[in-house]
Protein backbone atom coordinates (compact mmCIF):
# COMPACT_ATOMS: atom_id res chain seq x y z
CA UNK A 1 0.00 0.00 0.00
CA UNK A 2 1.43 3.69 -1.07
CA UNK A 3 0.31 6.75 0.39
CA UNK A 4 0.01 9.45 -1.81
CA UNK A 5 -0.16 13.56 -1.78
CA UNK A 6 -2.68 15.44 -4.07
CA UNK A 7 -1.61 18.24 -6.32
CA UNK A 8 -2.26 20.02 -9.45
CA UNK A 9 -0.51 19.70 -12.24
CA UNK A 10 -1.81 23.61 -13.05
CA UNK A 11 1.28 26.27 -12.50
CA UNK A 12 -0.41 28.97 -10.30
CA UNK A 13 -0.85 25.48 -7.62
CA UNK A 14 2.96 24.47 -8.48
CA UNK A 15 3.89 28.40 -7.72
CA UNK A 16 2.53 28.09 -4.43
CA UNK A 17 4.80 25.39 -3.57
CA UNK A 18 7.84 27.11 -5.13
CA UNK A 19 7.73 25.43 -8.47
CA UNK A 20 7.70 21.56 -9.31
CA UNK A 21 10.74 20.32 -7.99
CA UNK A 22 10.32 22.17 -4.90
CA UNK A 23 6.88 20.74 -4.55
CA UNK A 24 8.26 17.15 -5.44
CA UNK A 25 10.61 17.34 -2.78
CA UNK A 26 8.74 19.19 0.45
CA UNK A 27 6.24 16.42 -0.37
CA UNK A 28 8.48 13.90 0.02
CA UNK A 29 9.41 15.06 2.96
CA UNK A 30 6.45 14.91 4.60
CA UNK A 31 5.92 11.48 4.13
CA UNK A 32 4.86 10.75 0.66
CA UNK A 33 4.92 7.78 -1.31
CA UNK A 34 4.57 9.75 -4.17
CA UNK A 35 2.10 11.76 -6.02
CA UNK A 36 -1.61 11.63 -7.37
CA UNK A 37 -1.47 14.28 -9.85
CA UNK A 38 -4.41 16.25 -10.97
CA UNK A 39 -4.31 17.06 -14.80
CA UNK A 40 -5.60 18.78 -17.82
CA UNK A 41 -5.86 18.72 -21.63
CA UNK A 42 -1.93 20.02 -21.33
CA UNK A 43 1.56 18.09 -21.01
CA UNK A 44 2.17 18.08 -17.26
CA UNK A 45 5.93 18.85 -16.01
CA UNK A 46 7.97 15.94 -16.78
CA UNK A 47 9.60 16.22 -13.68
CA UNK A 48 6.41 14.03 -12.58
CA UNK A 49 7.54 11.50 -14.14
CA UNK A 50 8.24 8.34 -11.72
CA UNK A 51 6.49 10.48 -9.08
CA UNK A 52 3.03 10.59 -10.03
CA UNK A 53 2.09 6.85 -9.08
CA UNK A 54 -1.71 7.66 -10.12
CA UNK A 55 -3.36 10.81 -11.75
CA UNK A 56 -6.80 12.46 -11.39
CA UNK A 57 -8.67 13.20 -14.84
CA UNK A 58 -10.37 16.51 -15.26
CA UNK A 59 -14.16 16.76 -13.90
CA UNK A 60 -16.54 18.80 -16.00
CA UNK A 61 -19.12 20.93 -14.11
CA UNK A 62 -22.30 19.53 -15.46
CA UNK A 63 -21.84 16.94 -18.54
CA UNK A 64 -24.45 15.08 -18.17
CA UNK A 65 -27.06 17.60 -19.39
CA UNK A 66 -25.37 17.81 -22.60
CA UNK A 67 -25.43 13.67 -22.54
CA UNK A 68 -29.21 14.12 -22.15
CA UNK A 69 -29.56 16.53 -24.54
CA UNK A 70 -29.97 19.82 -22.54
CA UNK A 71 -27.54 22.31 -23.90
CA UNK A 72 -29.53 25.42 -22.79
CA UNK A 73 -26.85 26.23 -20.03
CA UNK A 74 -23.92 25.26 -21.80
CA UNK A 75 -24.74 27.86 -25.06
CA UNK A 76 -23.17 30.67 -22.37
CA UNK A 77 -19.69 28.89 -21.92
CA UNK A 78 -16.84 29.71 -23.91
CA UNK A 79 -15.02 28.25 -25.85
CA UNK A 80 -11.67 28.04 -23.80
CA UNK A 81 -13.65 26.60 -20.92
CA UNK A 82 -16.29 24.39 -22.71
CA UNK A 83 -13.91 21.02 -22.04
CA UNK A 84 -14.09 21.88 -18.03
CA UNK A 85 -18.15 22.67 -18.08
CA UNK A 86 -19.08 20.21 -19.89
CA UNK A 87 -16.49 18.23 -21.70
CA UNK A 88 -17.96 19.48 -25.01
CA UNK A 89 -21.38 20.79 -26.82
CA UNK A 90 -22.24 17.05 -28.27
CA UNK A 91 -21.34 13.26 -27.60
CA UNK A 92 -19.02 13.11 -30.26
CA UNK A 93 -16.65 15.81 -28.69
CA UNK A 94 -17.22 15.13 -25.01
CA UNK A 95 -16.08 11.60 -25.78
CA UNK A 96 -12.71 13.14 -27.55
CA UNK A 97 -12.14 15.89 -24.82
CA UNK A 98 -11.44 12.77 -21.84
CA UNK A 99 -9.69 10.62 -24.57
CA UNK A 100 -7.50 13.84 -24.84
CA UNK A 101 -7.07 14.15 -21.37
CA UNK A 102 -6.13 10.02 -20.92
CA UNK A 103 -3.65 10.89 -23.92
CA UNK A 104 -2.21 13.81 -22.05
CA UNK A 105 -1.77 11.97 -18.73
CA UNK A 106 -0.14 9.02 -20.49
CA UNK A 107 3.59 10.09 -20.48
CA UNK A 108 3.58 9.98 -17.07
CA UNK A 109 3.17 6.09 -16.63
CA UNK A 110 0.66 6.74 -13.73
CA UNK A 111 -1.12 3.30 -12.25
CA UNK A 112 -4.46 4.41 -12.99
CA UNK A 113 -6.47 7.99 -13.55
CA UNK A 114 -9.52 9.00 -11.29
CA UNK A 115 -12.74 10.10 -13.13
CA UNK A 116 -15.53 11.11 -10.93
CA UNK A 117 -18.43 8.98 -12.06
CA UNK A 118 -21.17 11.68 -11.25
CA UNK A 119 -23.27 14.58 -12.01
CA UNK A 120 -24.88 17.63 -10.48
CA UNK A 121 -27.08 19.53 -13.19
CA UNK A 122 -26.08 23.38 -12.84
CA UNK A 123 -29.51 24.31 -11.76
CA UNK A 124 -29.65 22.19 -9.05
CA UNK A 125 -25.97 22.20 -7.63
CA UNK A 126 -26.94 24.58 -4.59
CA UNK A 127 -29.71 21.99 -3.64
CA UNK A 128 -29.86 18.98 -2.52
CA UNK A 129 -32.58 17.52 -4.67
CA UNK A 130 -31.84 15.97 -8.44
CA UNK A 131 -34.17 14.56 -10.93
CA UNK A 132 -31.41 12.20 -12.17
CA UNK A 133 -31.74 8.68 -11.18
CA UNK A 134 -28.40 7.01 -9.93
CA UNK A 135 -28.66 4.24 -12.65
CA UNK A 136 -29.25 7.24 -15.10
CA UNK A 137 -26.09 8.80 -14.56
CA UNK A 138 -24.32 5.24 -14.50
CA UNK A 139 -24.98 4.06 -16.96
CA UNK A 140 -24.04 7.45 -19.43
CA UNK A 141 -20.84 7.34 -17.46
CA UNK A 142 -20.15 3.93 -19.06
CA UNK A 143 -21.21 5.00 -22.81
CA UNK A 144 -18.99 8.06 -22.61
CA UNK A 145 -15.83 6.53 -21.33
CA UNK A 146 -16.54 3.15 -23.85
CA UNK A 147 -16.78 5.83 -26.00
CA UNK A 148 -13.56 7.47 -25.31
CA UNK A 149 -11.61 4.40 -24.56
CA UNK A 150 -12.22 2.30 -28.06
CA UNK A 151 -9.81 4.98 -29.79
CA UNK A 152 -6.91 3.62 -27.85
CA UNK A 153 -5.02 0.26 -29.36
CA UNK A 154 -7.33 -3.11 -28.16
CA UNK A 155 -9.86 -0.89 -26.88
CA UNK A 156 -8.28 -0.43 -23.53
CA UNK A 157 -7.15 2.56 -21.55
CA UNK A 158 -3.69 2.67 -20.75
CA UNK A 159 -3.54 2.99 -17.30
CA UNK A 160 -6.75 2.12 -14.95
CA UNK A 161 -9.70 4.41 -15.14
CA UNK A 162 -10.52 4.39 -10.83
CA UNK A 163 -14.41 5.61 -10.98
CA UNK A 164 -14.85 8.00 -8.37
CA UNK A 165 -17.98 8.38 -5.77
CA UNK A 166 -19.77 11.49 -4.72
CA UNK A 167 -22.96 12.70 -3.05
CA UNK A 168 -24.66 13.65 -6.62
CA UNK A 169 -26.24 11.03 -8.47
CA UNK A 170 -23.97 8.50 -9.92
CA UNK A 171 -22.10 6.35 -8.27
CA UNK A 172 -22.58 7.04 -3.95
CA UNK A 173 -21.04 3.27 -3.33
CA UNK A 174 -23.66 3.04 -0.33
CA UNK A 175 -23.96 -0.40 -1.40
CA UNK A 176 -22.57 -2.50 -4.50
CA UNK A 177 -25.61 -0.93 -7.09
CA UNK A 178 -23.61 1.34 -8.65
CA UNK A 179 -20.84 -0.91 -9.07
CA UNK A 180 -22.71 -3.78 -10.31
CA UNK A 181 -24.08 -1.68 -13.34
CA UNK A 182 -20.45 -0.69 -14.02
CA UNK A 183 -19.64 -4.02 -14.54
CA UNK A 184 -22.29 -5.33 -16.78
CA UNK A 185 -21.30 -1.63 -19.01
CA UNK A 186 -18.42 -1.17 -19.17
CA UNK A 187 -16.47 -2.43 -22.94
CA UNK A 188 -12.90 -2.51 -21.36
CA UNK A 189 -11.50 -4.38 -18.16
CA UNK A 190 -9.02 -2.20 -17.23
CA UNK A 191 -10.77 0.15 -14.63
CA UNK A 192 -10.93 -0.22 -10.93
CA UNK A 193 -13.10 2.06 -8.25
CA UNK A 194 -12.12 4.67 -5.92
CA UNK A 195 -13.65 5.26 -2.58
CA UNK A 196 -13.45 8.40 -1.42
CA UNK A 197 -14.39 8.82 2.22
CA UNK A 198 -15.07 12.43 2.38
CA UNK A 199 -17.68 12.00 -0.52
CA UNK A 200 -19.37 9.15 1.33
CA UNK A 201 -20.01 11.31 4.44
CA UNK A 202 -21.38 13.81 2.21
CA UNK A 203 -23.60 11.22 0.60
CA UNK A 204 -25.00 10.23 4.16
CA UNK A 205 -25.91 14.03 4.61
CA UNK A 206 -25.99 13.38 9.26
CA UNK A 207 -22.04 13.33 9.51
CA UNK A 208 -21.18 16.09 12.30
CA UNK A 209 -18.88 14.20 14.36
CA UNK A 210 -15.24 12.43 13.45
CA UNK A 211 -15.57 8.83 15.40
CA UNK A 212 -19.28 8.70 15.07
CA UNK A 213 -19.03 9.49 10.61
CA UNK A 214 -16.25 6.78 11.02
CA UNK A 215 -17.96 3.91 12.63
CA UNK A 216 -21.05 4.66 9.48
CA UNK A 217 -18.29 4.41 6.90
CA UNK A 218 -16.92 1.60 8.27
CA UNK A 219 -20.43 -0.04 9.00
CA UNK A 220 -21.58 0.78 5.15
CA UNK A 221 -17.81 -0.68 3.79
CA UNK A 222 -18.24 -3.42 5.78
CA UNK A 223 -21.50 -5.06 4.16
CA UNK A 224 -19.53 -4.75 0.37
CA UNK A 225 -19.29 -7.85 -0.82
CA UNK A 226 -15.95 -9.65 -1.69
CA UNK A 227 -15.67 -9.35 -5.67
CA UNK A 228 -16.64 -5.00 -4.62
CA UNK A 229 -14.12 -4.78 -2.24
CA UNK A 230 -11.05 -6.63 -4.69
CA UNK A 231 -12.29 -3.70 -7.15
CA UNK A 232 -11.65 -0.68 -4.79
CA UNK A 233 -7.41 -0.13 -5.96
CA UNK A 234 -7.88 3.47 -4.78
CA UNK A 235 -8.64 5.55 -1.45
CA UNK A 236 -9.50 9.36 -1.06
CA UNK A 237 -8.77 9.50 2.39
CA UNK A 238 -10.09 13.15 4.29
CA UNK A 239 -13.48 13.79 6.25
CA UNK A 240 -16.18 16.12 5.85
CA UNK A 241 -18.19 17.14 8.59
CA UNK A 242 -20.43 19.49 6.85
CA UNK A 243 -24.02 18.35 8.04
CA UNK A 244 -24.75 21.66 10.15
CA UNK A 245 -24.16 24.01 6.66
CA UNK A 246 -25.82 20.85 5.06
CA UNK A 247 -29.24 21.46 7.38
CA UNK A 248 -28.70 25.44 6.85
CA UNK A 249 -29.36 25.00 2.81
CA UNK A 250 -32.01 23.36 3.71
CA UNK A 251 -34.00 26.02 5.60
CA UNK A 252 -32.56 28.45 3.23
CA UNK A 253 -31.55 27.64 -0.08
CA UNK A 254 -29.69 29.51 -2.03
CA UNK A 255 -31.11 31.62 -5.07
CA UNK A 256 -29.29 30.51 -7.75
CA UNK A 257 -30.28 32.29 -10.97
CA UNK A 258 -28.14 31.03 -14.62
CA UNK A 259 -26.96 34.46 -15.83
CA UNK A 260 -23.47 34.66 -16.17
CA UNK A 261 -21.27 31.45 -16.46
CA UNK A 262 -17.78 32.70 -14.48
CA UNK A 263 -20.24 34.03 -11.51
CA UNK A 264 -22.27 30.64 -11.38
CA UNK A 265 -19.00 28.95 -11.21
CA UNK A 266 -17.83 31.12 -8.14
CA UNK A 267 -20.74 30.70 -6.26
CA UNK A 268 -21.31 26.94 -7.24
CA UNK A 269 -17.66 26.45 -6.26
CA UNK A 270 -17.90 28.14 -2.62
CA UNK A 271 -20.66 26.02 -2.07
CA UNK A 272 -19.25 22.86 -2.64
CA UNK A 273 -16.23 23.48 -0.82
CA UNK A 274 -18.53 24.28 2.09
CA UNK A 275 -20.18 20.88 1.74
CA UNK A 276 -16.77 19.17 0.59
CA UNK A 277 -14.26 20.09 3.56
CA UNK A 278 -11.43 17.64 2.75
CA UNK A 279 -10.04 17.65 6.78
CA UNK A 280 -7.77 15.27 7.40
CA UNK A 281 -8.96 12.61 10.15
CA UNK A 282 -7.25 13.02 13.59
CA UNK A 283 -8.27 10.04 15.23
CA UNK A 284 -7.01 6.35 14.60
CA UNK A 285 -9.99 4.78 13.88
CA UNK A 286 -10.11 6.15 10.31
CA UNK A 287 -7.38 3.11 9.72
CA UNK A 288 -9.87 0.98 10.01
CA UNK A 289 -12.02 2.05 6.72
CA UNK A 290 -8.08 0.91 5.08
CA UNK A 291 -7.87 -1.86 6.80
CA UNK A 292 -11.18 -3.58 5.63
CA UNK A 293 -10.77 -2.49 1.69
CA UNK A 294 -6.55 -3.23 1.71
CA UNK A 295 -6.56 -0.46 -1.47
CA UNK A 296 -2.98 -0.73 -3.23
CA UNK A 297 -2.69 3.66 -3.09
CA UNK A 298 -4.71 6.15 -0.03
CA UNK A 299 -4.67 9.55 -1.66
CA UNK A 300 -4.64 11.62 1.39
CA UNK A 301 -6.67 14.41 -0.51
CA UNK A 302 -6.37 17.35 1.90
CA UNK A 303 -7.36 20.78 1.00
CA UNK A 304 -6.13 23.99 3.18
CA UNK A 305 -5.99 27.37 1.75
CA UNK A 306 -1.66 27.47 1.63
CA UNK A 307 0.44 24.27 1.12
CA UNK A 308 2.33 24.62 4.40
CA UNK A 309 -1.32 23.80 5.80
CA UNK A 310 -1.82 20.85 3.53
CA UNK A 311 1.56 19.16 3.93
CA UNK A 312 0.52 19.49 7.76
CA UNK A 313 -2.62 18.22 7.49
CA UNK A 314 -1.01 15.17 5.06
CA UNK A 315 1.18 14.43 8.04
CA UNK A 316 -1.00 14.75 10.61
CA UNK A 317 -3.23 12.38 8.33
CA UNK A 318 -0.10 10.05 7.15
CA UNK A 319 1.10 9.63 11.21
CA UNK A 320 -2.09 7.47 12.08
CA UNK A 321 -0.36 4.73 9.62
CA UNK A 322 2.60 4.88 11.42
Amino acid sequence: MEHLFSISAYQFDLDGYGGTQEAIRRIYDAGADGIELLTGYFSPDTAFRGNAKGVHLPYATDWYSVWDGDTGYIDMVSDDNIRYRSYGRNRGDMAIAVKDAIVHASPLSPAYGVFHASNARMDEVMGFTHRDRNEDIVKAVAELLNEAVRHFPGGEPPFKIALENLWWPGLTMTDDSGFRMLSDSLNFDNWCLCLDTGHLMNRLGNCRHEEESIKDIVSIVKKYPRDMKDKIDVMHLHMSLSADYRDECVRHPAKFEITNDNDMIRKAYEHVCRIDQHRPFTSGMCTDIVSILRPEYVTHEISAPAPEERLAGFAGQRSLFL
